[in-house]
C-alpha cells in the first residue's frame, strides 16, 4: 500500500470510526432515555441478571480470532472460513449449554421468567459469532465506512423496535429484543456486504495455527471481566446504593467520550500498523501520528467535559451534584486509558499478544489494590487513586513496548503534552472567566464556544490540526 493510500485510509478510519462510536452512543442515549421513561428498575434488574453470561460467553465465542485474523501476515479465504466454522460451533455449543442452564440460573435467582429471557437474550451472542471473520475482513481491508454503516444503521432498527415495545408494554423484552436484534441485524449486514463468504470447504488447521496468540486475548478479556466484576463488588459492599449511583454516574458520562475516542482508535490502529510490521521506521511514524491525533481530539474532548461537569449534571438532575468530582477525575483518567488503546493496538499488530496480556495482568493487580487500599477513604479518594494507577500503567505499557515499538519516552511525551497543555490553560481561563455567569446553560455554553474555538486558533498551524482539516476537505472520508 503506498504512503499516500495508507494516510487516506487512515484518517478515513479515524474519522468513521469516530462516527460510528459517538453516533452509536448518541442512538443509545436517546432509547435509553426513552427506555428508562418506560420500564421500571425491576425490568432493568431482570435483563442485568444475565449480564456476567453474557459477557463470559462473548469473551469465549470470538477467541482473539478477529485480532488474529487482521494480524495474519498471508490471508486466505480458507482462514476466514477456518475461524468462522471455528466460532460459530463453539457459539452453538455455548448457547446449547447456557440453554439448558436456563432453569438452575432462574431458580438461583428465584425469578421464574428468566427461563424464556435467557433462551431468547443469549441468541445475541451466537449471532456476533457469526460475522466475526467478515469483521475482520472489513477491518483488515480498513473498509471503516461500511462497517460504521452497518453498525450505526444496526443500533438504529434495534433502537427503534425496542422504543415501540416499550410503549405498548412489553417491558423487559424490549431491553431484550433490544440487545439480541442489534446483534442478529449487524451480523446479517456484515455477512452480505462483504465480498468474502463462508463455504462448506471446513479445515481447523489456520485456528490452530493462530490460538497460541488469540488464546493470551482471551485471557486478557478475561482477567478484564474479573477487574470490572471484583470493582463492582467493593462498591456494592462498601457503600449504600445511593452513593454508588454517584460514583457510577460520575464515571459514566467520561466513559462514554472516551469510548468514541477508543472506537475511532480500534478502528485504525491494528489494521494500519500491521501493514508496516516489516518496516520499523515506518511502523514508528504511523504510531506517533495516531498518537497525536488522538491527543489532539481526545484530550480537549474530556477536559472540557471536566470544565462543564457542575452545569452539565445540574441540568440533568441536581440531585447528582456530589458526582462532579468523581466525573472530573474520571476525564483525566480516561486520557491514561486513550494513550493504553493505542498501545493495545501496537502490541496486536505486532504479534505481541503475551506483552498484551502481561499489561492486563499487572494493570488489573494495580487497580485491585488501589481500589482496596482507598475504598475507606471515601469515593473520591478511590477514584483518584485507581486514576493514579491508571497513569502508572502507561509507564508501564511503555517499559513493555519500548523495544519493539523503538519509541523513546520524550517522543510519547513530545506527541501529547503540548495537546494536555494547550487545553488545561484554555480549560482554566475559561473557568475563573465565565464563573459569575449565574446561569447554567448559558455558563456551559460560554464555556464550550470559548474553549473550542480558541483551542482551534491555536493549533491552527500545527500540522495535526491541518491534516484533520485537509481530510474533512477533501470528503473522501
Amino acid at each position: 500500500m503506498s504512503e499516500s493510500s495508507l494516510k487516506t485510509k487512515t484518517a478515513s478510519g479515524l474519522f468513521w470510526g469516530g462516527m460510528n462510536s459517538g453516533l452509536q452512543q448518541f442512538i443509545g442515549i436517546v432509547v435509553g432515555l426513552v427506555l428508562l421513561n418506560r420500564l421500571s428498575p425491576g425490568d432493568y434488574g431482570i435483563v442485568g441478571m444475565l449480564a456476567i453470561f453474557t459477557a463470559i460467553a462473548t469473551t469465549m465465542q470470538e477467541g482473539g480470532f478477529k485480532a488474529a485474523l487482521i494480524n495474519r501476515g498471508e490471508i486466505r479465504s480458507e482462514d476466514h472460513n477456518s475461524v468462522f466454522w471455528f466460532t460459530v460451533t463453539v457459539s452453538a455449543c455455548l448457547y446449547l449449554i447456557l440453554f439448558f442452564l436456563a432453569g438452575p440460573i432462574s431458580r438461583f435467582y428465584d425469578q421464574p421468567e428468566l427461563v424464556k429471557v435467557s433462551r431468547v437474550l443469549f441468541l445475541s451472542f451466537f449471532f456476533v459469532s457469526c460475522s466475526i471473520s467478515s469483521d475482520a475482513w472489513l477491518l483488515r481491508r480498513m473498509m471503516i465506512r461500511r462497517r460504521a454503516t452497518i453498525d450505526i444503521l444496526g443500533a438504529l432498527i434495534a433502537g427503534i423496535v425496542a422504543v415501540i415495545l416499550a410503549v405498548k408494554g412489553f417491558g423487559y423484552w424490549a431491553l431484550v429484543a433490544h440487545s439480541v436484534l442489534q446483534s442478529f441485524t449487524t451480523s446479517l449486514l456484515k455477512v452480505l456486504f462483504t465480498e468474502w463468504k463462508p463455504n462448506l470447504k471446513i479445515t481447523f488447521k489456520p485456528v490452530w495455527e493462530m490460538f497460541p496468540f488469540g488464546f493470551r486475548l482471551v485471557a486478557a478479556a478475561f482477567v478484564t471481566q474479573i477487574q470490572t466484576n471484583i470493582f463492582s463488588v467493593i462498591l456494592g459492599r462498601a457503600y449504600t446504593k445511593a452513593e454508588v449511583g454517584i460514583y457510577s454516574q460520575g464515571s459514566k458520562w467520561s466513559g462514554m467520550i472516551n469510548h468514541v475516542f477508543s472506537g475511532m482508535i480500534t478502528s485504525v490502529g491494528q489494521p494500519v500498523l500491521v501493514v508496516a510490521k516489516d518496516d520499523a521506521g515506518r511502523r514508528k511514524a504511523i504510531f506517533r501520528k495516531i498518537t497525536r491525533f488522538a491527543a489532539f481530539t481526545s484530550f480537549p474532548a474530556l477536559m472540557g467535559l471536566g470544565l462543564v461537569a457542575p452545569e452539565f449534571i445540574n441540568l440533568i438532575n441536581p440531585e447528582f451534584a456530589p458526582s462532579v468530582p468523581i466525573l472530573r477525575i474520571y476525564c483525566l483518567y480516561f486520557i491514561a486509558t486513550v494513550i493504553q488503546t493505542l498501545f493495545n493496538q501496537a502490541a496486536m499488530a505486532t504479534g505481541r499478544s503475551d506483552r498484551y496480556l502481561y499489561f492486563t495482568l499487572i494493570n488489573a493487580a494495580l487497580q485491585i489494590t488501589a481500589a482496596l487500599l482507598s475504598y475507606r477513604y471515601g469515593l473520591v479518594a478511590m477514584a483518584a487513586a485507581v486514576t493514579a494507577v491508571n497513569y502508572a500503567a502507561v509507564i508501564i505499557w511503555f517499559a513493555l513496548l519500548k523495544r519493539i515499538l523503538r519509541l523513546e519516552f520524550i517522543d510519547l511525551l513530545m506527541d501529547t503534552v503540548p495537546f494536555f497543555a494547550m487545553a488545561a490553560v484554555l480549560i482554566a481561563a475559561a473557568h475563573f472567566a465565565f464563573a459569575p455567569v449565574r446561569s447554567d446553560m448559558l455558563r456551559m455554553l460560554l464555556k464550550i464556544v470559548c474553549v473550542a474555538g480558541a483551542y482551534i486558533a491555536i493549533s491552527w498551524r500545527t500540522q495535526t490540526c491541518r491534516d484533520v482539516i485537509t481530510y474533512i476537505k477533501k470528503r473522501e472520508l
